[in-house]
Order: C-alpha cells, then sequence, then structure tokens
C-alpha cells in the first residue's frame, strides 16, 4: 500500500509537472518579449487590469469550478456527474450574461480603457477555468495537462503574431489570451463531449445543486481575501510609487511564477492524494513525511531558482526592468510561506469543511492591508514584499495548529536545516557578485541538498531514474 500511494503520488508530480512545466516555460519566455516590446506603464496597467479580472472571476463563477472537481472526483455515477456539470455551465452562462449587461451599462458612463476586452477575457478565462477542472475531476489528467501546454503555446504564438508583428501592446496580449482559450475550449469539447454528454438544459437535481453551493459558497469570501493578499499590492504600488514601479514589480512577480508554478503542481498532485488518503491509519505520519520533503524541496529550488535567474538577468530582461532582481529572492521566501500554508489548507478541502478555511485568511487579508499600507511608504516595492512574507509566515502558523483537527504535522530535523540553509543563501545571494563563486556556491547547495534528502525518497529517485533508462533501452532495443 505505501509503495503504490508514493508511487501514484510521484505519477501525478510528473504528470502535473510536465504540464505546468510546459506552460510556464512559454510563459516565462513571453516576460522577456513583453519587455522589449510593451513599457514598464504600460505593462504596469495590463497587470493590474488582470488583477482585477482575478478579483472578479470568483463572483461570476461563485467557485463552482472547485465544488465541481471535488464532488466528480467521489463520483462515478453518470447521472450525478450530469447534474454537477449542468449546473454549473447553466449557473456560469447566467452570471456571464449578467456581467456582460453590466459592461454594457459602465460603458455609458464611464470610458475605461480596454473594458470590452476585459469583461470578454474574464468570462472565457471563467469558462476555461471550469471546463479544466470537471477534466481534472473526471480523471482525465492528461487532457488537463495537454490543456495547460497548449493554451500556453498558442497565447505564445498569438503574443508573437499581436505584440511583434503588428505592434498591437497591450491589445494584443488580450487577444492572444482571449483566442487561445476560446480554442482549447473547442478541442476539448471535440475531443472529450463533456457539453454533449454531460449537460442537458431541463436536467436537474436540488440536491446535487445544494451540495455545490454548500461547498462552494465558503470559497468564495476565502478567494477574496486570497485576492486581498496576492493581487492588491499592485493598488498600494500603483497608487503610491506610479504604474512604472507596477511594471517593475509585476516582472519580479511573474518571474518569481516559475517557483509558484512547483507549489501549484504539488497541491495538484497532493490534492487527489490527501483526499484519497485522508481516512487512512496511519494518516499523520503520511501526511508529515510528504510535508517534510515538500519543505525541504522547496527551499532547495527556491535558491536555486534564485541564483539561476541572477545569473542570466542580464539578457531576460530589458534594461528598464533590471531592477527587480533585487527583488527576487525575498519574492521566492513569499512564495516558500505561501506554498506551505496552501499545503495545509487541503485538511478544510479533505473534511469538506470548507467554511473553516475562512476566519485564518481573513485575518491573513487584514494583516497583508495594515503592512501594505505602512512599509510602502517607507520601503517601497520593498515594503511591499517584506508584507507578503510576513502574511504568508502567519497564514502558515496559523494553520499549523487550526488543522491539527484534521491531521498532526510533525516536523523533521532535516526540516530545520533546510530552513537554516534558506537564511545563509540570502545573504549569499546578495553578497557573492562572481559567476565563478555563484555556480561553486549551487553546486555544493545541491550535493548538500542530496545528503539531508530522506533516505526513502533517494532510494525512489534512483529506482525511477533506473525505470526510465531501462525504458529507453528497451524502446531501442525494439
Amino acid at each position: 500500500m505505501e509503495k503504490n500511494r508514493n508511487k501514484k503520488f510521484l505519477t501525478d508530480i510528473i504528470i502535473y509537472g510536465v504540464g505546468n512545466l510546459g506552460s510556464k516555460l512559454i510563459t516565462f519566455l513571453l516576460v522577456p518579449l513583453y519587455t522589449y516590446f510593451v513599457n514598464p506603464s504600460d505593462f504596469g496597467y495590463y497587470d493590474l487590469t488582470m488583477n482585477i479580472i482575478f478579483l472578479a472571476m470568483p463572483f461570476l463563477t461563485f467557485q463552482l469550478k472547485d465544488g465541481a472537481f471535488r464532488l466528480l472526483l467521489d463520483n462515478e455515477n453518470e447521472n450525478i456527474r450530469k447534474g454537477i456539470i449542468t449546473f454549473t455551465y447553466k449557473f456560469i452562462s447566467v452570471s456571464s450574461a449578467i456581467a456582460s449587461l453590466i459592461a454594457i451599462i459602465i460603458s455609458f458612463f464611464y470610458s475605461i480603457q480596454y473594458l470590452a476586452c476585459c469583461i470578454s477575457l474574464m468570462i472565457v478565462m471563467s469558462f476555461y477555468e471550469m471546463v479544466v477542472q470537471i477534466v481534472r475531476g473526471l480523471g482525465k489528467n492528461k487532457y488537463f495537462v495537454v490543456a495547460g501546454i497548449l493554451t500556453a503555446l498558442l497565447i505564445g504564438l498569438f503574443s508573437v503574431l499581436f505584440v511583434v508583428y503588428f505592434k498591437m501592446g497591450i491589445s494584443g496580449i488580450f487577444f492572444a489570451n482571449l483566442l487561445a482559450r476560446i480554442l482549447v475550449l473547442i478541442i476539448l469539447e471535440f475531443k472529450l463531449h463533456i457539453c454533449k454528454k454531460y449537460f442537458f438544459y431541463n436536467f436537474s437535481d436540488k440536491k446535487i445543486n445544494k451540495t455545490l453551493i454548500s461547498y462552494s459558497f465558503p470559497l468564495l469570501p476565502n478567494v477574496l481575501c486570497w485576492w486581498l493578499i496576492c493581487g492588491s499590492n499592485r493598488l498600494f504600488v500603483q497608487h503610491f510609487l506610479g504604474l512604472e514601479s507596477n511594471g517593475i514589480y509585476a516582472v519580479g512577480i511573474k518571474l518569481s511564477t516559475i517557483l509558484e508554478t512547483f507549489t501549484l503542481i504539488i497541491y495538484q498532485a497532493w490534492q487527489e492524494t490527501a483526499i484519497k488518503q485522508y481516512n487512512s491509519d496511519d494518516k499523520d505520519a503520511f501526511f508529515s513525511r510528504i510535508f517534510n520533503i515538500y519543505l525541504i524541496l522547496l527551499s532547495f529550488l527556491s535558491i536555486g531558482f534564485a541564483f539561476i535567474l541572477k545569473m542570466n538577468y542580464s539578457w531576460l530582461v530589458e534594461e528598464h526592468y533590471q531592477s527587480s532582481l533585487q527583488y527576487l529572492y525575498f519574492m521566492s521566501i513569499s512564495v516558500i510561506f505561501y506554498g506551505l500554508a496552501s499545503f495545509l489548507d487541503l485538511g478544510y478541502l479533505c473534511a469538506k469543511q470548507t467554511a473553516k478555511v475562512i476566519p485564518g485568511v481573513i485575518m491573513a487579508s487584514i494583516i497583508n492591508l495594515g503592512f501594505n499600507y505602512l512599509f510602502v511608504q517607507f520601503l517601497g516595492i520593498y515594503g511591499i514584499v517584506l508584507s507578503s512574507i510576513l502574511t504568508f509566515a502567519f497564514l502558515f502558523i496559523y494553520r499549523i495548529f487550526d488543522t491539527r483537527k484534521y491531521f498532526k504535522i510533525k516536523f523533521a530535523k532535516t526540516a530545520f536545516y533546510s530552513i537554516l540553509i534558506l537564511a545563509i543563501s540570502g545573504i549569499a545571494f546578495y553578497h557573492l557578485q562572481c559567476l565563478i563563486f555563484e555556480c561553486f556556491y549551487l553546486v555544493v547547495l545541491f550535493a548538500v541538498f542530496w545528503l539531508i534528502l530522506p533516505k526513502q525518497i533517494k532510494e525512489q529517485c534512483i529506482d525511477w531514474i533506473r525505470d526510465i533508462f531501462s525504458k529507453i533501452h528497451l524502446s531501442k532495443g525494439l
């Protein structure tokens, strides 16, 4: 059993890793393109509007995408699946029509740049997020992965076409995002026939609808608070420092999403494993082991991420955005606390007690808003980054104690070693200025990482590598 669930978890990590890393790699490559063809103030405006879209999306979708995924994962009954998907599609269709009407009314009274693009993108992204979560819930993980890669690839191709060739600026970025997601939605429907198979306009099951609402509704204030924590900082930067500073800050944030992608991969893979192993007898030991390994990996990946970007920053990012480098290491610390807090959040989802999520994120969002207002006036962008670190650190500590009713996490000594190395590496990041010394430091660092990695994981990694090489050898023989 132990071997099977570890293998399943590692397999899920690989599947989600391929999809997320593939899509994020393309997104990462778009950052230099945007910095060379879009000026900082325009890019700052685009980043700001995207954050407002992310704020509005939960109200449009009512977070039904999360409820649909969770309930579909537990049910293979075709009628229940039909009820879940039908209600979700109908709800978002109605809310999209209402959003469009509101946009038309707003346009009569206020002239907002790119309003039509923003509303269209919000609706398309809402449908896209809903459909890909339904695909996950139906167990079609490979299609979920392919959808992510294909979307990013199409955004990249359309960005080159609209931003570079037609020189459309940020309107070209909007069009690229719109067209890419619409095409992927069409392809998913063509391949999986979700609408054809599960959507019936006249079909309704009040019990299913009530279950979906009761699961999803508590996630709405949770998502709003997460936006206040992760997205409102742009508003503070724009208000106190200007759109150009927001553009510089946005580049640092977009680059730090490479590390955040790793936390997303683990979250998605762990989400399925945690739900299925939640009622196991050795739940606490299993969850603790995964948590400690995750903390070690996340710490060392954040260090490697920061140093490798530092070594290549001069050619990756256009000159006007170069100052964003100084914030990267601290941003990676913020991502670590974010990832650990998200890991613990799954306790509420496993127990289907999503309402319990709310108190922690409300407190964290209030702390974040206060720190943002206080620090940005004295420390500039550094203040915003420091506010994020303190906010996620608070949320992580709160979650450790609050989720003990669901599972008890026990820290290993190796986890504390990784935190110590993280602190030492921060000093090295800002004081080592020679490429040779930086490379040498990384080599030593990853040697230490291998030493403190648990023996069981080393053996599984070695076995996994052997399996890959044996399959390659076998395919060559054939």
